[in-house]
């Protein structure tokens, strides 16, 4: 049976993101492989340390500032390797190689990628590199350089477990995943790495640190696999790092502060990559039981030629990933995974269509929708993601779950003063009415959602000047369609020696018509998705 659903017509603005925030340029890069006895997936290894070289050099940086150490399987296989991964090239590294790159006011950004176990990574044939040595030769590389600026990204099995042992003030610390966790692959072309992918093409879209972070555990969890690879951030320098909150941003229990204010596409040279990005997808919608269920797809595009391709990733709530060879591994992805993929092709309007078909269907199930977009550059825009819930009659069911709703910025508790954007988002199980943001009680913006994702956030922009210093009261409430509501608060304070918070505009356009439509513009968005 082939269906066809509510056609749009939207007036909203292209969203656009502005920060008061400090800008990072990397001085030197360490990019650190290993390898298993086994030599498993050693390809893939090589094959994301060199995608993130690349990410470097798109942000500025020239080879000559960028160090790749490999694993003695891939040394022949590549031209930009500056040496094998082994002791002795580690310790030059750290101590004699970083030092010359980098001063006391400069920064350092270290990358690891392999397969680990706890507090170690794997880095056949030399011993494992474990989370104290790595700390020594961070703590070597201060010693020698006077610079404690460092960001660290590692990709492995139970990277989380090195959180506590890099923990220190001025340093960014970023896992893949917790202690005792798995990490994969992306099961896209062409299989990088799943969180440095969705981090590093998030931080050339012009995102922060922490919002790259973000991002990219949005990624995973549109792709089917978030539930069992969780990021995790150390800023705070506590020793003890987190996923992302509740609501799914940052900061969490203190950490990601630091890093949501820190960019690093700016300064040497100035860098912003625009990516394709998907800005329009359809809420939630229900299809009746059939045996096949075929769904018309079709995307505009805001410039078709530059748009490589446009897929749409289909899996059942009840998909899990490959499990990986054992517990130290990462996992890779089935090969059946391109049965879930439909690539849109382009006609002759300009569009991009297709058709998803569902065979077999779960009754009384979702299914979780997710959409990529990737231009003739290989750059891909935010994977966004919306469900299709399959029933016997194909209707929306009683609506009597609560919305839910979250202020991003400020933070509880924060000393602000002057210009200050009180930003509050919202998500439901099926549609959002109206998001509203309070102050004392005091209505202070009304915005009525859209009929389609991503849903805008919600700006209210205020000078703590018109109002009394000391301690007040934010509420945002959120109104979904069945009347359902629910709201939170937080107490922030008001005074002349404050921190402003951060700026954050967001304005919204544009129009199209069609089956289930997306429009696919040069836009970045970072919607909530409210769990089920």
């Amino acid at each position: 049976e082939t269906m066809n659903y509510s056609q749009f017509d939207t007036n909203s603005d292209i969203s656009v993101k502005s920060s008061d925030a400090q800008y990072e340029c990397i001085d030197a890069w360490i990019i650190i492989g290993g390898d298993k006895s086994s030599h498993e997936y050693w390809e893939l290894v090589l094959l994301t340390l060199e995608w993130v070289y690349d990410q470097a050099l798109t942000l500025g940086n020239t080879d000559d500032e960028i160090l790749m150490l490999v694993p003695d399987v891939a040394a022949t296989h590549t031209l930009r390797e500056d040496g094998v991964s082994s002791p002795n090239n580690l310790n030059w590294a750290f101590n004699t190689w970083a030092p010359s790159k980098v001063g006391p006011n400069g920064v350092l950004f270290v990358y690891l990628h392999d397969h680990g176990g706890a507090n170690a990574m794997a880095n056949y044939p030399y011993p494992s590199l474990t989370a104290s040595e790595l700390d020594q030769y961070l703590d070597d590389f201060e010693a020698a350089s006077g610079c404690d600026r460092i960001i660290v990204v590692y990709e492995a099995c139970s990277s989380g477990t090195f959180l506590d042992e890099l923990s220190k003030s001025n340093r960014i610390i970023m896992t893949s995943t917790e202690p005792g966790y798995s990490a994969w692959w992306s099961p896209i072309p062409p299989h990088i790495s799943l969180f440095g992918e969705g981090l590093f093409k998030s931080i050339l879209a012009g995102n922060s640190i922490g919002d790259a972070f973000v991002d990219s555990n949005n990624e995973i969890i549109a792709l089917g696999y978030g539930d069992i690879q969780k990021p995790c951030i150390e800023d705070n320098h506590d020793g003890v790092g987190h996923i992302v909150n509740a609501w799914g941003h940052l900061p969490s229990s203190g950490d990601g502060s630091d890093a949501k204010n820190t960019y690093l596409t700016q300064g040497c040279p100035p860098t912003l990559i625009q990516v394709p990005q998907l800005l329009y997808i359809p809420l939630k919608f229900w299809v009746a039981y059939n045996p096949t269920i075929n769904i018309p797809i079709t995307i505009g595009v805001d410039n078709s030629t530059d748009i490589a391709s446009v897929i749409c990733r289909v899996i059942p709530e009840n998909w899990t990933p490959p499990v990986p060879s054992d517990n130290e591994s990462m996992g890779g992805w089935d090969e059946n995974e391109t049965s879930y993929q439909w690539e849109l092709t382009l006609d002759r309007n300009g569009n991009f269509t297709g058709l998803i078909e569902i065979n077999s269907p779960i009754r009384d199930s979702n299914y979780l929708l997710s959409f990529f977009v990737e231009d003739v550059d290989g750059r891909r825009g935010q994977i966004i993601s919306t469900q299709v819930g399959i029933n016997d009659d194909g209707n929306a069911p009683g609506d009597n779950v609560d919305p839910t709703v979250v202020i991003t910025n400020p933070n509880t508790n924060a000393r602000l003063k002057g210009i200050v954007n009180i930003t509050a988002e919202g998500d439901d199980d099926q549609a959002l009415d109206k998001i509203q943001i309070y102050l004392d009680g005091v209505l202070l913006e009304d915005e009525q959602m859209p009929d389609y994702y991503p849903y805008p956030e919600v700006v209210h922009s205020l000078d703590t000047a018109d109002y009394s210093f000391g301690l007040h009261n934010i509420t945002a409430r959120v109104i979904d369609k069945a009347s359902n509501i629910q709201e939170i608060s937080i107490l922030v304070t008001f005074e002349e020696d404050g921190i402003p918070g951060f700026q954050i505009t967001y304005i919204f356009a544009g129009t199209l018509l069609g089956f289930v439509v997306i429009i696919v513009l040069y836009v970045k968005r970072n919607p909530m998705r409210k769990k089920e």
